[in-house]
């Protein structure tokens, strides 16, 4: 079951289990839209981070392409999701970016909630007290 920290600060500092969390959450989104039947992409991630590991603007970008490409696929745009960044050099990351990617992985998942809770099943039961099918 993913889990979130939606509550960054600036004095939080974010580290390698923090970076596997969030890439396995947008796996876990990926896979559970597909489970309900949503053709998303299944993004690239890396979850084997260890305190040795180094990340590049290129892993950030990668996960943000990632969920930006799962939010498209899904077909529509919930309110409070921010769009995407493409990371360059020079530009600063902060809470307030992990706070977006968390944010929107978080939105995501609950928006496939709701839809999966909206689902009218059909179909026919008939039930009795008799035994046997006929």
């Amino acid at each position: 079951m993913a889990t979130y920290k939606t509550d960054w600060s600036s004095s939080d500092f974010i580290n390698f289990g923090d970076w596997n969390r969030i890439e396995s959450n947008v796996l876990d989104l990926a896979t559970y839209l597909q489970g309900i039947q949503y053709s998303v992409p299944t993004p690239s991630v890396v979850i084997n981070r260890t305190v040795a590991s180094i990340d590049f603007l290129s892993s950030i970008n990668r996960i943000e392409n990632g969920l930006g490409a799962i939010q498209s696929a899904f077909g529509m745009t919930p309110p409070n999701y921010l769009s995407k960044k493409t990371w360059t050099i020079g530009m600063g990351f902060s809470f307030d970016d992990v706070n977006r990617l968390e944010n929107n992985t978080q939105i995501l998942k609950t928006y496939g909630d709701l839809i999966v809770k909206s689902y009218k099943y059909s179909g026919a039961l008939t039930c009795g007290d008799q035994g046997g099918l006929y």
